[in-house]
């Protein structure tokens, strides 16, 4: 009897794809109904979803785009926009969509959990970074984060114990500092700075949100103006 309710329960592999499969099909029909009778339905969100469930991803941003019209600021809508993209391998186009989210709603993690996935897969570690910071500033404990922190970690050769609050200049790593350095503009120095302090705590939201603040800050620059700019700090203290 034990045997014969567990296998009711488990039931055959075939046949529970099956269901899933008409299950899908009935969502769409049932939403392009709700659609077909008021073109302005929060709805088509849900349509694009099960669309991209199906593989028609070209229906999927189509509805997308349609319901976009309608309401631009439709976090939900922009979400299923960029994941319909990513099932394309248009990435660029999916990250337009989820930073627009981010703007409007910067503690959704569907959005960041989805920005963190292209930037790993296509080795953008700068954005990455950034990315992983402002995940661990809403959620510490987010595994995904963690293990691409700790990837970026390896990637830097960051062997430094966590425990040691010293720099390699000298300096005693501390928060006012690093607040210091960000005031005067060097941002690069503060957000070493920071990242040394989160090594130290990883756990510590306000560390992470203020390491993704200052990566995004943070333009881009040759070598040697780099060592230009650390050199004015150091001299400066």
């Amino acid at each position: 009897m034990a045997d014969k309710e567990k296998g009711g329960k488990t039931g055959n592999k075939a046949s529970d794809l099956h269901r899933d499969g008409a299950g899908e099909a009935d969502d769409i029909t049932r939403y392009q109904e709700i659609l077909a009778r008021e073109s302005s339905s929060l709805v088509f969100a849900a349509l694009a979803e099960a669309y991209r469930k199906r593989n028609m991803l070209d229906q999927a941003i189509a509805v997308c785009k349609r319901g976009l019209h309608h309401h631009p600021g439709f976090v939900s809508g922009r979400v299923a926009l960029a994941r319909a993209y990513v099932g394309k391998g248009e990435t660029e186009r999916a990250v337009k969509e989820l930073e627009r989210v981010i703007l409007t709603a910067p503690d959704n993690l569907i959005a960041q959990g989805l920005l963190l996935n292209i930037y790993e897969d296509k080795h953008d570690w700068d954005n990455l970074e950034k990315t992983v910071h402002r995940i661990l500033s809403l959620d510490p404990q987010d595994e995904k984060a963690k293990r691409s922190w700790q990837k970026l970690r390896a990637r830097a050769g960051s062997g430094a114990d966590p425990a040691s609050m010293e720099n390699r200049s000298g300096e005693i790593v501390t928060q006012t500092l690093a607040e210091i350095y960000a005031s005067q503009g060097y941002n690069d120095k503060a957000f070493e700075m920071y990242r040394q302090l989160c090594l130290r705590e990883p756990e510590n939201p306000n560390l992470h949100e203020r390491l993704a603040d200052l990566k995004q800050r943070i333009v881009p620059r040759s070598p040697r103006a780099k060592t230009k700019e650390n050199a004015k700090a150091l001299s400066a203290h």
